[in-house]
């Protein structure tokens, strides 16, 4: 039984992974599956404030794990990673020539960066900081966490105190995978990278926010059980 549905954002519940463009489609599909009890939560690399804002005015009630696992919020905020010199971003920006995100600004934990094309000399950098980089196809990641996403969302599940065979998660990129490994049924919207769609139960033939829509229509018909 499907209790909780966590999402990414950015290239799921988008219209496009290459697009910031909420598929409102998918926001109404998920609002049907909270009017049937079953609680939806967001999964991102964005900061709290902009994960809040999304989950408060789409009327979610899963929570949210935001930075890429570093932050958790259900009932209460909970910082899961250690803080990050927020100065690095001035610096990785001037040394590689990329742009730093405005939402560096109301982070404490994860770093971001565009265009998301990762160079050795990036990864090279990371590592004699002791810092973890990777790229979500959105955007580069830089944090002192190598367990990304899964660690958030094995919180907020320890949270709900729901088992992981109750949840199902939703996600397009390879930050996504360690996310995928704390949940029981892990889908990949049609467009994801090919190395999501290899761990994923379930691949939708839809792409990004259309995906959604298929998926929670198929959960609503209780066609998922978590089998290829």
């Amino acid at each position: 039984m499907i209790r909780l549905v966590l999402v990414d954002v950015d290239g799921t519940l988008t219209v496009d992974r290459n697009s910031y463009e909420i598929e409102l489609s998918a926001i109404e599909s998920l609002r049907r599956l909270e009017k049937n009890g079953i609680k939806v939560g967001l999964v991102s690399g964005n900061s709290y404030p902009v994960l809040r804002g999304l989950y408060t005015y789409f009327y979610f009630h899963g929570g949210l794990v935001a930075e890429n696992g570093c932050i958790v919020y259900y009932n209460e905020l909970v910082r899961v990673c250690e803080p990050i010199d927020k100065s690095l971003a001035e610096k990785f920006s001037k040394i590689f020539n990329v742009i730093s995100s405005w939402q560096n600004e109301f982070k404490c934990c994860d770093l971001s960066f565009t265009p998301p094309t990762l160079s050795d000399k990036m990864i090279e950098w990371a590592k004699n900081m002791g810092l973890y980089i990777k790229s979500s196809g959105y955007a580069i990641h830089i944090s002192k966490s190598q367990t990304g996403k899964g660690i958030g969302v094995r919180k907020l599940i320890e949270l709900h105190n729901i088992n992981k065979s109750e949840v199902l998660g939703i996600g397009d990129s390879s930050t996504d995978i360690e996310f995928f490994e704390e949940v029981g049924i892990k889908v990949a919207v049609g467009n994801s990278d090919e190395e999501v769609k290899k761990v994923a139960n379930y691949v939708t033939l839809n792409n990004s926010g259309k995906g959604v829509v298929e998926i929670v229509d198929k959960i609503l018909k209780g066609e998922l059980d978590g089998r290829n």
